[in-house]
């Protein structure tokens, strides 16, 4: 289970990146990574619908390897979740190929709802409840690595570091 704690660890050091990120935005778009970002063209809409097609497919062929390959059951929430991102790389794919920026506005329900759905399962991750999930306990955590994250939590991570892509889009305008 060693690749699932760097999954873990790797999820939790991607959305710090993205929200150091954003907070520097937010509070000086002139600042040295935005200089960077776009002296080298890196965020016009393009490249942000590939950033969010790329951060879909992980997410995606991450979910798909936690139950296929590592043979953890989906409990019911984990299913609604992925109900919510699968969708995402065939929009963002599919805007990014025909250049169209129309699969951002498609994209934000989505994120919107996995965001909350996620929180609710982490949430009863936290503070169990008496419910029955079919055959999966949905409060009982396949994995709980550096003692808080779990495979709703890494979903929540992808579903924000989405959205803070698209915000940080927002903030900074295309070019």
């Amino acid at each position: 289970m060693q690749e699932i704690k760097i999954l873990a660890i790797l999820s939790l050091v991607y959305i710090i990146f993205l929200s150091a990120i954003t907070i520097l935005n937010l509070i000086s778009k002139n600042n040295f990574i935005t200089r960077t970002i776009n002296s080298k063209s890196l965020i016009d809409k393009n490249s942000v619908l590939f950033y969010c097609f790329i951060l879909s497919l992980l997410g995606t062929i991450a979910s798909l390897y936690l139950s296929e390959i590592k043979n953890l059951e989906p409990c019911k929430y984990c299913w609604f979740e992925r109900i919510f991102l699968f969708p995402l790389v065939i929009i963002y794919f599919v805007s990014w190929l025909k250049k169209d920026s129309l699969g951002i506005f498609i994209s934000i329900p989505f994120i919107i709802m996995g965001l909350v759905l996620t929180l609710y399962h982490y949430s009863i991750q936290l503070f169990p409840i008496e419910e029955t999930c079919d055959i999966v306990n949905c409060s009982s955590p396949y994995i709980w690595e550096l003692g808080f994250i779990s495979i709703p939590l890494m979903a929540f991570f992808n579903f924000f570091g989405l959205l803070l892509i698209l915000v940080n889009y927002k903030i900074l305008g295309e070019k």
